[in-house]
This record gives structure tokens, sequence and C-alpha cells, in this order.
């Protein structure tokens, strides 16, 4: 490349070879100032050595020496995704000024046809007033809008909570279990996932968009059917009944027997493959048994009965049970129940119990006498994680036990930290997966190979989301064992009476005297009294 003069006076000469700058001192007498002075006159050259223009301008006369570069008088830059386009000046300020700008703007429309921009040019920028080294959009395309994902909405299972009065206080003992719905009513709907719609790059091509996807309704078709509607697929029950959830996260409307009045003679002894509800009571010798949950509304209590066992879910009896001989009550998860009276009860869940718990055994993994006043006499009481009860024992020093099992805590903050990197890990893979059936979206047309693979990662995606709900639900579970003092709580609110033990993880404590509210946790391999 030859070489092209930039600037010349009597002391010094500039010029450029190859987009590098030299600098040929002729003479004496120019100082580094008047040099300063001089190039900020040319931002397109960059000064690398400044140590070598002052020892030049001091020793002159020298040969060219190589002071700098050049930089482009106008420069572009291009957005990775051809999206946008920034131009920068370096230019003489007198090239900037509005005089010259019908120059200026045929140098930029040239730069622009070089790069082959031709779409979404800022026109505004061309008569606005410009500075030197200031970056400025010159071109903007159309950003692609991806679609989005289907909306889905499921009927949601109310937890059991109590009745609230309407004086405000809250009744315990007035629950409803069994979410009931009717043939036609709504379950669920998935609003269609939109289309994306194409973009445009500023070199004036398409951009393609992804569609947003549609992920499956998941239903039991034998109990619930489906409707398409103005892009709306709605799900609606076929039958009576009570809606719940499959493992797999299908919804379903379980069967629901409903009884208007009591289980004797006139019904024979229950065993239903669903919910139960019975408005009254049951008598003596017969049994209710059911997969899901059994609510026995009678505010009459129960007697010598046979037994009420729920497979599945929780049991609900209004009034209490005081029984001759220990009548067992079997749940898989809670049991509230008004009073106990020689009866057996085994839940995988809390206990509720109103009011009274008088020589009977309870088994569960919890236990809540609730009544201010309620107690426990006799009998024995096993729990994994609380009892709390106001008044243990009777004045008669009835012989009374609570054992607690209790638990590790370190062992399960070590758990609810293995849950925690399982759910960040799961959310990892799941946004991955997510972006590659994003991009698998995007081919207008995929193979039959391509098809199954896609189909397997919508499969694993929601197998995902699954397997998310599961892990959320045992770190709500560990959270509720880490709240209670030490590695397991007895509250004791009101009175402990003599003859009572206490045992929590194999220690044990007897009750020889009466005492007042007392708490027993345990901690550090002892029994603590709070």
């Amino acid at each position: 490349m030859k070489q092209c003069s930039i600037y010349r006076n009597k002391y010094i000469e500039i010029f450029s070879k190859d987009d590098r700058v030299y600098l040929e001192a002729i003479r004496p007498g120019l100082s580094l100032e008047q040099f300063d002075k001089i190039i900020s006159s040319y931002p397109f050259i960059t000064i690398k050595n400044l140590r070598i223009v002052g020892n030049a301008l001091n020793t002159a006369p020298t040969p060219p020496l190589l002071i700098g570069e050049l930089k482009e008088q106008m420069e572009l830059v291009i957005s990775d995704d051809g999206l946008r386009a920034w131009i920068t000046f370096r230019l003489p300020e007198e090239e900037l000024d509005f005089s010259k700008r019908e120059q200026l703007i045929k140098k930029i429309y040239s730069l622009l046809n070089e790069k082959g921009i031709v779409y979404g040019i800022k026109q505004e920028v061309l008569f606005q007033a410009l500075n030197n080294n200031t970056p400025y959009l010159i071109a903007e395309g159309i950003p692609p809008q991806h679609g989005e994902d289907c909306i889905i909405n499921m009927y949601k299972i109310e937890p059991p909570t109590p009745e609230i009065r309407e004086d405000g206080s809250v009744n315990h003992y007035n629950l409803k279990l069994i979410n009931r719905v009717k043939a036609g009513d709504w379950l669920g709907e998935r609003i269609d996932a939109t289309k994306g719609v194409p973009g445009r790059s500023i070199f004036g091509t398409d951009i393609p968009a992804s569609d947003g996807k549609n992920f499956p309704l998941k239903y039991d078709r034998k109990t619930v059917y489906e409707v398409y509607q103005d892009n709306v697929t709605l799900l609606f029950s076929k039958v009576n009944g009570a809606v719940d959830y499959k493992d797999d996260g299908s919804i379903f409307v379980s069967n629901h027997l409903l009884i208007n009045g009591d289980v004797d003679f006139k019904t024979g002894n229950i065993k239903f493959d669903g919910c139960v509800t019975i408005m009254g009571t049951v008598a003596d010798g017969f049994y209710v048994e059911a997969t899901k949950d059994i609510e026995i509304n009678g505010a009459l209590g129960l007697g010598n009965i046979k037994g009420i066992t729920s497979h599945e879910g929780n049991i609900y009896i209004r009034g209490g049970i005081a029984a001759k001989n220990h009548v067992e009550i079997k749940a898989k998860k809670d049991v509230f129940i008004k009073f106990l009276d020689n009866v057996t009860v085994k839940c995988g869940g809390a206990a509720h119990i109103g009011f009274y718990c008088i020589n009977s055994n309870v088994y569960a993994k919890e236990v809540y006498i609730e009544s201010f006043r309620g107690n426990i006499i006799g009998g024995r009481v096993y729990s994994q994680i609380k009892i709390s009860v106001p008044i243990l024992g009777s004045a008669l020093e009835k012989r009374t036990v609570l054992k607690l099992e209790g638990f590790d805590r370190k062992k399960l903050e070590l758990e609810l930290e293995n849950v925690n990197n399982k759910i960040e890990h799961l959310k990892t893979v799941q946004t991955k997966i997510k972006k590659d059936l994003m991009k698998m979206e995007t081919v207008k047309t995929l193979t039959p190979q391509e098809t199954a693979r896609y189909n397997n990662k919508l499969k694993q995606f929601i197998s995902i989301k699954d397997e998310l709900n599961d892990l959320e639900e045992s770190k709500k579970n560990i959270y509720k064992y880490l709240n209670i003092k030490g590695e397991g709580e007895i509250v004791i609110s009101k009175r402990i009476h003599p003859n009572c033990l206490i045992s929590i993880k194999n220690h044990e404590i007897e009750i020889k005297n009466s005492q007042l509210h007392t708490t027993f946790i345990y901690k550090d391999g002892n029994i603590l009294e709070l």
C-alpha cells in the first residue's frame, strides 16, 4: 500500500502506510502540547506510543517512526442476530457539520449498501447533530415474536380446612374433605399455544419464529371428556363424584358414595372404591371401608362399631367414638374426630382430636388435642414429630403414656439440601429441554426420527414437571419437621398429673408430681423441659 500524507508543516509530517501511522520530525521547535492539538483534529488516528513522539520532537530531525494506527472513519457494528447496526464516526469535525451533511449521508448509505443493510434504516439519525466516537443506532430490524406456550388451568384440590363461624371462631370438627362435582362441571382447560410471527433482519431477510407448545391435557377418559371451542380445550366431568389426581397427574372423578342416612341394617357394611359421605352415623357392629376420604357427618357419636378404614385418604368423624372394646380407626392420611374413648387410631398423617382421648391408643405423625380444656387420660399415644395436649393424665393418677419417636435433625437438614439440589438440577434440565423443543419447532418438516425425538423430549419435560411437584411436597414436609423444637416436641399447655410417662427417642421421664404447663423436647441426647 502506498504512503499517504495526513498532515505536514515545517516541523513534522504525519503519514500513513498499511493502516499504520508514522511521524517524521523535520526540525525541532514543536512541543508535545502542540502535537496533541494537531492530532486531535484527526479522530481516526490512535497514538500508541507518546514517548516515541516526545523523543522525536525533542531530537528532530528523525527518520519516520511508527507512532500509531488508523481506525475506520465510519465504523459499522452489526449485532449477531442481524437485528441492529450501530455506526461510529471518527471524522474531522467539519465533516460532521450540517453544511457537509449531504456528502456524509452519501458516505453512510454507501457503507450500508456495502454491508448489505437495506431494511430498518433510521432516517432520523441522518439529520441530527452527530459527534465522534459515539455509537448511533443506524438500522433496526423487527425481532421475531415467538409463540406463547399453551396455558393450562386445572381444578384445584382444596385441602381440608376448618369452618369459620359467623362470630369468627374456628370449628375444627366441621370439615369438607371431598371435592364434589356433578356431571357437566368444569374440571380444567387448555388455551391453545399461539403461532409465532416472523421477524425481519436489517439485511431484508425473514427471521423465523417458533410456535408455542401445546402440552397434553392428562385426564381419565372414563370419567372426564373434552370439548374444543374458540382455541380452548375444556374438560368436564362425565359423572357425579369427587375430583382427584392419579400418580401420573391425570385428573379423574372418583366414585363418590353418598348415604343420606345411617349405616345400619338398611345399608349393610360399606366397602367402597372411592369417597364415602355418610350424613348420619354408623350403627354398632357395622364398618365402613373406602379407598379415598370418608366423612361421617352425624352429630351423634359412634359406639361399638366394627371399624372405619380409609386406605388412601382422610377420615372425618363429626362426633366422637365411645366404645366398650377397642374400635380401630385407620387412615393413610389425617384423622379428624371429636373425642376418643376406648379406640385405637392409626394414621399416616396428623390425628386431630377435638376434646379428649380416654383409654385409647393413637399412632400418628402428629397428635393434637384441639380444645383448650382437652385432655389425654390413660392409654398410649405414639407420635413421630409432635404431641400437643392441654391436660395430661387425671387427678386419679390414671397411667398415661406419651411416646415420641423423634427425628434426626442433621439427617433431615441433609435430606432438605439434597431435595433442594435435585429441584435446582431438574429446573436446569427442564430449561434445556424447553430450549431443545423450541429449536425443533422452528423446523418446518421433521423426519420420523426427529418427530419421535421431539415426543420423547416432550414426555421428559412433563415427567420432570411432575417430579418437581413431588419434591416440593417433600420439601414442605421436611420444613414442617424442622420447625419443631429440638428433635421431637411434646407440649402440655396447662397441667400434667402424676403417673404419666414422657418418652422421646427412648429417653423417659416419669411424672411423679403435678406440674403446670411444660414443653418437653429432645436435644443433645437428653429430654429438656422448657
